[in-house]
């Protein structure tokens, strides 16, 4: 996204309280009339630009294709402005290569319990005109498969800026003069590189002073942490990192904590929020939030929605170089208590065993094999023809998988966490397919790992 125009300009009029003195022809001072028309002192806050040029991009669910991702990104561009409820506002768009049309979002993903979902509009060439009862923040979404367009946006009319952060280029005195003159809108935005964040107004004024670019630059980082264990680096197209950012947005809904689905995650008001208002409350909470917009399907079979996304967690406690919360919270120790069972006792996918303990199996594989066991891990599953679609087909493909990584036999691993099918044919089954691999044993038993 580009924006080639000056910012929108708002004057603010400061009066003078003492006017020059006047002057008779001769030099000397005469007595003060009345006072002069004040001296008027302009002062531009650092809002958004009136005009976008945006370029098409992938669209977020051919994206999450791509990457073999559960949730598609935020496949839409912030505007820093607001629609107020009711009003209408016109925009007009040029076309400047393509034909492809963009589409208008009016409200933020989850961040209002009565708009769940923003209201979308198809933007037409020329002057463009819309209502919309409860208005919200705008953004534009602007995405094909086969992208190949290009448009100029000018917002002309019926629009409130809002406190708009942009990771960068707004300072943080520019940031707190927005919010000490823009009373008028319901929340404020912080756009980095990989990340927006969105919470209310109140908040914004009640953490002005906290530094902005420190808090946006540790989210844009978490996503890059996130991004490597992904394995997505490298010169193949395949392996790039996705065109799109990720939302974070305080929520009224009562209903969650903090959740992640397609195209966001959000944080509650009441008690969840102020994990994305500093960098130093944006921890474990919002990484695994954002561990579940980078999650793929292939290996997480259902028992696992809330294990496999955790890999992210912890390699982002590992970057920022933070003790492990496995150790810290003494997971280990409840790890080894379910492995000293006999075999025929444990179940993996039993409810009894905790998604920590669970946790523990996926670090092992990391202790022993590296970061790079899950670049490769991630990288084999994107460029899967066949993705599995069942519990068994997932949990197969990941113990065949794993094993080829590795280039080691792991059988005895993961029998010895209780990895079995749905039945004890389709268990065997996974089995001699990972001996028929040929592969040698680990040198050591790695269900000892621990960090």
């Amino acid at each position: 996204m580009s924006r080639n125009t000056p910012a929108l300009v708002i004057f603010l009029i400061l009066l003078s309280a003492f006017p020059p003195a006047k002057k008779n022809p001769t030099g000397g001072p005469q007595n003060q009339g009345p006072p002069s028309t004040p001296p008027v002192v302009v002062k531009k806050l650092a809002t958004a630009d009136s005009v976008l040029v945006l370029k098409e991009l992938y669209t977020g669910t051919k994206e999450a294709k791509r990457l073999a991702q559960n949730n598609p990104a935020s496949d839409f561009s912030p505007t820093g402005f607001y629609f107020p409820p009711g009003g209408t506002v016109t925009i007009n768009l040029t076309a400047i290569k393509g034909s492809h049309k963009p589409v208008l979002l009016v409200g933020t993903y989850s961040r209002y319990n009565n708009k769940w979902n923003p209201t979308t509009y198809t933007l037409n060439s020329g002057t463009n005109n819309i209502t919309d009862p409860l208005g919200g923040i705008m953004y534009v979404r602007f995405g094909n498969d086969f992208p190949d367009s290009e448009v100029s946006l000018e917002f002309v009319s019926g629009f409130k800026p809002i406190p708009f952060f942009q990771s960068g280029k707004t300072t943080q005195k520019e940031w707190v003069e927005m919010l000490d003159n823009l009373k008028d809108v319901p929340d404020a935005q912080l756009v980095g590189r990989k990340t927006i964040i969105t919470f209310s107004l109140a908040n914004a004024v009640k953490y002005k002073n906290d530094d902005r670019q420190a808090l946006i630059d540790k989210a844009d980082r978490v996503i890059n942490i996130e991004d490597s264990i992904s394995g997505l680096f490298g010169p193949d197209p395949i392996d790039q990192p996705n065109q799109h950012r990720y939302l974070l947005t305080e929520s009224d809904n009562p209903d969650y904590y903090m959740a992640a689905t397609y195209y966001r995650t959000w944080y509650r008001t009441t008690d969840a929020v102020p994990a994305i208002l500093t960098a130093e409350n944006l921890t474990w909470g919002p990484w695994h939030e954002l561990g579940h917009m980078h999650q793929q399907g292939t290996w997480t079979w259902s028992e696992l929605s809330e294990v496999t996304v955790n890999v992210y967690s912890l390699a982002v406690q590992k970057a920022l170089g933070l003790p492990s919360r496995l150790k810290d919270d003494n997971t280990w120790q409840q790890a080894m208590s379910y492995l000293s069972q006999p075999e025929s006792a444990k179940n993996f996918n039993a409810s009894s065993v905790s998604v920590w303990v669970r946790l523990c199996m996926f670090q092992q594989l990391k202790l022993a094999f590296g970061d790079s066991f899950y670049h490769q891990l991630h990288r084999t599953a994107r460029r899967e023809v066949s993705l599995p679609t069942t519990n068994d087909a997932k949990m197969k493909w990941f113990m065949i998988q794993a094993s080829k990584i590795s280039g080691k036999n792991l059988s005895l691993f993961f029998k010895k966490w209780g990895l079995a099918l749905s039945n004890p044919t389709l268990t065997d089954d996974a089995y001699s397919e990972i001996a028929n691999l040929n592969l040698p044993l680990p040198a050591t038993d790695i269900s000892l790992f621990v960090d």
